[in-house]
This record gives structure tokens, sequence and C-alpha cells, in this order.
């Protein structure tokens, strides 16, 4: 004969749906009169947190629940799938290819981008001077080097050694003995720092080397603006050029003119050797 079911085993079933699964075990089983270990095996057997998620069987369906999040259930809410949601840092080791996000940035990182200058002159000329810096300090460190570039090493073993030492008591020699520690082996290592140069002035190339390429970037910065005033100021004057001979012809009438200190430039065109010089000319 089969054993009756305790029904406080659904008592507690329902008492902890109706928490929302809120309910403290302990405090269920001290309510119903039962050990704290049968109301969690009720639990597990129940399956109270699949039925309080909405996964379990319904009873009176022939359609068996194939998983998946209920209607409603928001947990992937941003997540489009195959990858996590925009800020996750879950896998971030170094930080050295972390994505920056700016509304995640510190109050400290948001006063260092807001008082950074972007000006490609002002970055290059930085870069140059830190780069300046870094060399010299290298250079020092090889001179610095260079000064002990030969180092002895010396290791002794010594132990505890009986000698003796004579005396001279009541006009007879006596030899007493003691214990003093003695040298028993000395060696000695030279060495040289070679390593420690060669590594240095590994490090000074590939400094120097990016200290040559942000000049190079800065010259070649100077003369793309330099290229690009003369380029403003040649259309600039080519314009006014045009204006000129369309007056000439008659396609733009005295009232279009205006007073705008254009009969001026016109005037100062014919005289700007800069500008018409042949060699300043973009071909």
């Amino acid at each position: 004969m089969a054993r009756k079911r305790d029904p406080r085993r659904d008592e507690a079933k329902k008492i902890w749906l109706d928490s929302g699964g809120k309910k403290v075990l302990k405090e269920l089983a001290s309510e119903l009169n039962v050990s704290d270990s049968q109301i969690r095996k009720w639990k597990s057997v129940d399956k109270w947190a699949e039925e309080l998620k909405g996964n379990v069987t319904k009873s009176n369906s022939n359609v068996t629940n194939k998983g998946g999040a209920p209607p409603g259930n928001k947990n992937a809410k941003g997540n489009k799938g195959g990858s996590p949601p925009k800020g996750n840092k879950n896998a971030i080791k170094t930080g050295e290819y972390e994505t920056i996000f700016a509304d995640m940035l510190s109050d400290e990182e948001k006063d260092i981008y807001s008082n950074m200058n972007d000006d490609p002159f002002f970055i290059l000329n930085d870069e140059i001077r830190l780069l300046k810096v870094r060399q010299f300090r290298m250079m020092k460190r090889i001179k610095e080097a260079e000064k002990g570039l030969n180092d002895e090493e010396v290791e002794r073993l010594q132990q505890l050694r009986k000698i003796k030492t004579p005396v001279e008591k009541d006009g007879r020699k006596l030899e007493i003995k003691r214990e003093v520690m003695q040298d028993v082996q000395v060696t000695r290592k030279t060495f040289r720092k070679l390593d420690d140069i060669l590594a240095i002035e590994d490090a000074l190339t590939r400094v120097s080397n990016q200290l040559t390429k942000s000049i190079k970037q800065l010259n070649e910065l100077s003369l793309s603006q330099d290229k690009k005033v003369l380029f403003g100021r040649q259309t600039e004057k080519l314009d006014a050029e045009i204006r000129r001979l369309k007056i000439q012809n008659g396609d733009i009438g005295p009232e279009e003119i205006g007073d705008d200190g254009f009969m001026d430039a016109i005037k100062n065109i014919a005289t700007d050797s800069e500008v018409w010089n042949d060699d300043n000319i973009e071909t």
C-alpha cells in the first residue's frame, strides 16, 4: 500500500510560490513543523523553482513546454544574440584593447578627455619632447653602466676552525686552542655589463626611430598646412580675377558689385608676385 502524501508538502509549495520564491526555507520549515532538509527535498523533487519560472509541463495540457524564456521575459533585452550587450567588460584582461565608452568614464577620466588638445601640431610637438627626454635618460643610463663595465663578485666559504696560539705564562711557553672563522674557499667571478648596455641601446634605437618618424610627420603636416593656406589665397585671387573680367565684359552690373572692398582686391592682383609665381601655382 502506497504511503499517504504529507499534506504539508503541497502547503509548503503553495506558501513558497505565493511569496514569489522569497520565503526563507528555514522559516517555512519552522512554520510547518518539519525539518529543513525535508523542505529542501520537497523543493527539489517537486521542482518549485521551475514552476515559479513557468517551465514545468502543465498537467491539463497535451503539449510539453519546449523551453525558452516565458512571454514578457526581459533577460536578453539589448542583446541581439551571439554577443554580449554594449558595454560588457567580461573579456577584459589587461585593458590594452579595451573599448572606451564615454558614458562609463570616471570623473577624472572625463576631465582628462575634456582638457585634451586635439591639435595635431600640439600632439606631435608634445610627443617629440617626451621622446627627446626619454632618449636623454637612456643615453645617461648607458654612460653610467659603462663606468663599471667590469664587475667582480667574491664568494667566500668560511668554517669554524681551532687554532693554537702560543702564550707565555710563569716563564713557560704554552699553546692555547681557540676557535675562529677562517676562509677555506674564495671564488672570484668577473662579468661584464654588456647585456644591460645592449638592451638599453636596443630600446634607444626604437625610441630614436620613433622620434625621427614623429619629426617627419610634423614636417609633412607643416608643409600640408602651408599648401592649404597658399591654395586658399590662390583661389581667392582667381575668383577676384574672374569677377573682374566679368565686370569688364558687362556680365556683372555696377549695382551687383557693391562696396565690399572687392575693387581694392582687384587692384592688388597684378602686383601680388607670391600668388602668381609659377612655382606656387598648383597643377
